[in-house]
């Protein structure tokens, strides 16, 4: 009897220690930005999953040119966890030249979590994805949301555009007029190489 109240006991105490996992299609975590408590609610671990592979489409290195300028966008998919949240997502680095070859911008080589690598999205309603963006203006008003869509046969062809918040942080470090996006503002398109 003493021996099946220990079993009853140590089973007890390892369901309450184990986390639950709640498991979220990756097109699903849109429904829980606005909401109460947001993807965790009263969840011990969430894992936003792929689950149907809708962001493999966007991986891979896309090119296009837009104001005289060539933008490639390298997109690539990753798993983060910080041990409640699990969550498949991409990640978005650049490089724009102007027609000359000189570089304006490039964010090739820096890691996954400097601010300047797009990271942080979602699939919206509409099926874009929708990365955040900060500039290295991103103080004064160079930030927002940059939105891909990709479509054509085989998913060969991208549009994107960065719809600006124009937040300014630091008012007082900033000049009286905007600074300008080094993103298209406009849709553009791409395509993947």
């Amino acid at each position: 009897m003493k021996n099946i109240l220990i079993i009853i006991v140590s089973l007890s105490l390892t369901t309450l220690s184990c986390k639950a996992q709640q498991i979220i299609p990756v097109e699903n975590a849109v429904n829980y930005r606005n909401s109460e408590g947001g993807l965790m609610g009263d969840k011990d671990y969430v894992y936003v999953k792929d689950v149907n592979n809708l962001l493999n489409k966007f991986v891979g290195t896309w090119q296009g040119i837009y104001d005289n300028k060539t933008f490639e966008f390298n997109v690539v998919k990753i798993t983060e966890d910080d041990g409640e949240l699990k969550e498949d997502k991409l990640i978005m680095r650049y490089k724009i030249t102007d027609s000359e070859s000189n570089v304006i911008e490039d964010v090739t080589s820096l890691p996954n979590d400097d601010t300047l690598v797009m990271n942080g999205g979602y699939i919206a309603k509409s099926g874009s994805y929708v990365f955040y963006y900060q500039g290295k203006n991103s103080d004064c008003g160079q930030n927002g949301d940059v939105f891909i869509s990709v479509y054509g046969t085989n998913h060969t062809k991208m549009k994107l555009f960065l719809q600006v918040s124009g937040e300014i942080w630091s008012g007082a470090d900033c000049p009286d007029t905007p600074i300008p996006q080094i993103l298209p503002t406009e849709q553009m398109e791409l395509i993947k190489q």
